[in-house]
């Protein structure tokens, strides 16, 4: 690894003795690791299932597996039954103590890794906002969001300002995986080598320290907020934590877990020597199985009386109202198609008609007007004219139970593989006629149309395995 000279001398001085250690990690790997989706199914039925070498400590859902294992060619992943992610990118979204129902926001939250863990999390209850700022960045949110069959959430695209504008003290749990300078990720990615330099590291601090300020404004009253990065830089981490906490009088730092290598904070890290950033968390590559990443949880006070100023602006800010649902009648095509799926009732309640595509938004989903929306809670599917065609998003979002014209194969069965390259797929049941919701181990992989013992393929185009 041919490292920037700056860089060798910064981390010398930060690491001391253990600098070699450091180095000499770049010759090993900890090799591949993936993490369930709890709303398709359970650590432990996983287990089962695959071959897998060890879980990780600090994710319950987490789990290294043998090399040899093509997982990303397996149709579980393509039926979003596991996440291929690195270990150490695991930490944020397992250290946020999310609960079912809560509002969670993650504002940084491209490719989705992050966010599909925080879903699994709410299991369908409450709301989660995945924000990226980046329009080209939320194109492989979105499907990863989809494929791991989330119901409850709502992309947006959006800057952190015009967020805490329309959302002060709205959310009860918000992530802010940061942009940074990816110093932790250089033995993954070595071309992130070649843009690093100490003004991009002071660059991203700046960046940093005004996402945060923003974020704070959206966490309500006894609410948490998780910072984190991939970088093993000192301005970026327990210098900007150090910043925060001058800035914002009413937030401390909680503890974190230490397991298996995970380290504490470093006081002398910071410019005053604050020792409770002892509460935040190191991951190092040469004492983890896992890349570099650094992570501080922070509990917002309960009341903040002693902070007129937050009060002041509050009472400037727009109330967040509940989105208003379209008064649109429900086409007797989709009425007659959505009539099998035993939520329909409930979700009848939450549609959302955009011209023809209808939605199923977030229950007490905040008002969406103004903002730029790339999705609005689940896409069920399009209204043309006397027919309903049902959206890729709805399969995933389904279990076989939730739709009673359905078909599963085994994975090893070969119309699974035809399915999933876009082919007609012969049927054993003749009988079977229109839409058929079709399933690898009763894991929904996407809509066929049935007509006289084949199965004509819906799957969507853009997501078929080449």
């Amino acid at each position: 690894m041919n490292l920037p000279k700056d860089y060798q001398s910064k981390m010398q001085e930060m690491l001391g003795e253990e600098y070699l250690q450091y180095l000499d990690s770049f010759h090993y790997s900890y090799g591949q690791t993936l993490r369930v989706n709890q709303l398709k199914m359970e650590p432990a039925d996983f287990i089962r299932r695959f071959l897998l070498s060890g879980q990780v400590s600090w994710c319950n859902t987490g789990f290294y597996y043998e090399g040899e294992q093509k997982l990303s060619a397996h149709p579980y992943y393509y039926a979003g039954v596991y996440y291929l992610q690195e270990p150490s990118a695991m930490a944020p979204a397992a250290f946020l103590p999310v609960e079912p129902g809560d509002r969670v926001l993650d504002l940084c939250a491209a490719p989705g890794g992050k966010s599909t863990a925080l879903a699994a999390k709410l299991q369908g209850e409450g709301i989660l906002i995945s924000n990226d700022i980046s329009a080209s960045r939320c194109k492989p949110l979105l499907k990863n969001m989809e494929m791991a069959g989330v119901s409850n959430a709502v992309i947006t695209c959006e800057s952190p300002e015009k967020l805490a504008d329309r959302f002060f003290g709205y959310f009860d749990k918000v992530l802010v995986d940061a942009p940074c300078s990816g110093e932790g990720m250089f033995r993954r990615e070595p071309s992130m080598v070649k843009s690093w330099s100490l003004e991009e590291v002071n660059r991203y601090a700046e960046l940093q320290r005004e996402i945060l300020s923003h974020a704070a404004q959206m966490v309500k009253p006894g609410g948490y907020l998780l910072y984190s990065t991939c970088t093993f830089a000192k301005e970026e981490d327990e210098q900007t934590v150090e910043y925060f906490l001058e800035q914002n009088a009413d937030f401390s730092l909680q503890e974190l877990p230490i397991c298996d290598g995970i380290e504490e904070g470093r006081p002398e890290w910071t410019v005053s020597g604050r020792e409770d950033v002892k509460n935040c968390r190191r991951f190092l590559p040469y004492k983890v199985r896992g890349e570099g990443h650094f992570a501080a949880l922070f509990k917002k006070r309960e009341e903040t009386d002693c902070l007129d100023k937050v009060f002041e602006k509050a009472d400037r800010k727009q109330i967040v109202k509940e989105q208003t649902i379209s008064k649109e009648k429900i086409p007797d095509a989709m009425e007659d198609f959505m009539r099998d799926i035993p939520e329909w009732k409930q979700w009848k309640k939450r549609l959302f008609f955009i011209k023809e595509r209808a939605f199923l938004l977030p229950e007490h989903c905040p008002d969406l007007r103004g903002l730029r929306i790339v999705r609005s809670g689940l896409y069920l599917g399009d209204c043309l004219k006397k027919r309903f065609e049902p959206s890729q998003a709805l399969a995933m979002a389904l279990h076989l139970s939730g739709y009673k014209k359905s078909i599963s194969f085994p994975a090893e069965d070969i119309r699974v593989e035809k399915y999933l390259r876009g082919e007609t797929v012969d049927m054993d049941d003749s009988e079977l006629s229109g839409w058929t919701l079709f399933c690898v181990d009763e894991f929904p992989l996407g809509w066929g149309k049935c007509n006289r013992g084949r199965l004509k393929n819906k799957y969507n185009p853009g997501w078929r395995k080449l």
